[in-house]
């Protein structure tokens, strides 16, 4: 019989008492999965393609075959992988159980050739070698032959433990070896290329799982107390491409990914390159905001880009736009990148002078505290949401004032305003405050009644939300999309007051980004992205619009 060869020398007779002991365990163990019926990720396809996420360079391929999927990577250029994962939300004290049926053809270090299971806390990656396992964390190997023929291997997952065996043998015994920390938390299943510093290839057949559970619940059309509500069609806008924001001029053309559409969004065309963020005067000029500040030689002086456009955003103007935020700082972003300067995200309105309001968020000099989903060398601090002020039709900025900063609210504090101006002059405030590292906080809701100088304490008003958006119906009905997970609406009939009808309109794998307009009398047009596998594992990512009908009695 071919034993393991795990790092450490043992003797016969303590090898045996092992297969004894870990058999038990394994016996107790499947007897608990086998009440768990399998889930399958990848079989001639992809199963859960919609929920599937894809790490994809064009340094690698991936080729459905008559043997399998075929996953290649002979690139150590930085950036390089395929690999496929997928939120399957296992309990460690549960536990859970992989199978796969693979091949390997060539593997040159960790994570070339590997099977990723992560419960949110620990995380292992089982890495095929031609003539070796191994558990690339832990570092425990084993020959094997990989590379001969197919062989079905299954990854055994409980608390600290992991075993990987191939059909009935036992190749890694790791009990007490599963304590590699998840990074950022995530709690996923993912096989294929996952290292940009090693190469490898091999052919999949099949990936399935127990143990844990896909989010993958029907849409239910809400019933809300004096409103019908009904899900229209879907429409693919921008193929090809990744979430772009929804713009509405003030002939009521719509502006998506610089298409543009002037029949409420039955057609569209090529057209300006106008996001939510942009916004247009009575006189029909448009001013847009870039997305980064940057330091000028003036202390609590930033610059950030300005686009002006007079004939309806055909052709722009570029500027740069001066602001004065006294205390800010510059710091780090959630994809560990340092930046100058506060963020422009995403709302400008106009307020009852004719003067300008724009939402931002970033760090002030004393905000210092992490945020905890992200690694702590980026020092990555949570966010504060302010507010800045022109009366010169954007040239200038001015730090009016600070809508929401608390470090022990959410994980992120508050960041991503959307801005909404009601009939009155009040003006809403919503508020992302978590959603990295697979974990989410509530969305909240400011107001302030004296354009922007001062703001009501912020109230929750959805569990979640990331990149809130927000419009008010024709109706009186107040519409916000958000997400993350999934992509949600949820309505106010009463100015933002109180809100009704949470629910998720698209479950699959996307950015989680929406936004929303009213395209037609009580016809919402709700914009995100969505991506899906084809059958050779590559990513067709897509803009798309949904409309949504909804009437007050």
């Amino acid at each position: 019989m071919n034993r393991p060869k795990n790092q450490f020398s043992v003797t016969s007779l303590t090898i045996n008492t092992l297969f004894i002991i870990s058999g038990i365990a394994c016996l107790a163990w499947s007897v608990t999965l086998a009440e768990e019926s399998w889930c399958d990720l990848y079989r001639a396809g992809f199963q859960i393609g919609n929920m599937t996420e894809g790490w994809q360079s064009p340094l690698t391929s991936s080729k459905s075959t008559a043997d399998g999927l075929r996953i290649a990577d002979p690139s150590t250029a930085k950036g390089s992988g395929r690999f496929f994962q997928v939120d399957w939300h296992v309990e460690p004290q549960q536990g859970a159980a992989v199978e796969v049926r693979l091949k390997a053809i060539s593997c040159s270090d960790p994570w070339g050739v590997a099977l990723m299971v992560s419960d949110g806390v620990h995380e292992e990656g089982v890495t095929f070698f031609p003539h070796q396992v191994m558990l690339a964390s832990s570092r425990m190997t084993t020959s094997f032959d990989a590379a001969g023929k197919f062989h079905t291997y299954r990854a055994q997952i409980k608390d600290t433990d992991i075993q990987v065996w191939a059909a009935d043998e036992l190749l890694l015994d790791g009990r007490g070896k599963f304590t590699q920390p998840a990074h950022a938390c995530r709690n996923q299943i993912g096989f294929g290329c996952g290292s940009s510093t090693a190469t490898g290839e091999a052919i999949w057949q099949w990936v399935r799982f127990r143990g844990g559970k896909i989010d993958t619940p029907q849409i239910t059309v809400p019933k809300v107390s004096g409103i019908d509500i009904a899900i229209g069609a879907t429409q693919v806008i921008v193929p090809g491409a990744t979430y772009q924001s929804l713009f509405k001029l003030v002939d009521g053309g719509l502006v998506v990914g610089g298409r543009h559409s002037t029949d409420v969004g039955r057609t569209w065309q090529l057209g300006p390159a106008l996001h939510v963020g942009a916004y247009q005067f009575p006189d029909g000029e448009i001013v847009q905001l870039g997305f980064h500040s940057k330091q000028t030689d003036r202390t609590g002086y930033f610059s950030i880009p300005l686009t002006r456009s007079t004939d309806n955003g055909r052709t722009v103007h570029s500027e740069i736009a001066l602001l004065h935020i006294p205390d800010a700082t510059g710091g780090t972003g959630d994809d560990g990148k340092a930046y100058e300067g506060p963020v422009a995200d995403h709302a400008i309105v106009g307020l009852r002078d004719g003067s300008l309001l724009a939402a931002m968020y970033g760090q002030f000099s004393n905000d210092r505290v992490p945020v905890p989903t992200m690694p702590d060398k980026w020092k990555c601090y949570k966010y504060r949401t302010f507010v800045v002020h022109s009366t010169d039709r954007g040239k200038t900025w001015e730090y009016l004032s600070t809508v929401a900063y608390d470090p022990n609210i959410g994980l992120e504090s508050f960041c991503e305003a959307d801005l909404l101006t009601l009939p009155d002059g009040e003006i809403l405030c919503f508020m992302r405050t978590g959603g990295s590292g697979g974990k989410y906080t509530p969305l909240y809701l400011s107001r302030s009644a004296d354009d922007g100088k001062t703001w009501g304490t912020p109230q929750p008003i959805a569990d979640r939300g990331v990149w809130p958006n927000a419009c008010r119906m024709r109706n009186g009905v107040i519409v916000c999309t958000y997400g993350r997970p999934g992509n949600w609406l949820a309505f106010s009939p009463d100015q933002g007051r109180t809100w009704a009808g949470h629910f998720w309109f698209y479950n699959g794998s996307t950015t989680s980004y929406n936004s929303v307009e009213e395209i037609s009398p009580d016809v919402l047009l709700v914009v995100y992205d969505r991506r899906q596998l084809d059958a050779n594992g590559n990513m067709r990512p897509e803009i798309v619009g949904t409309t949504v009908t909804l009437r007050r009695r």
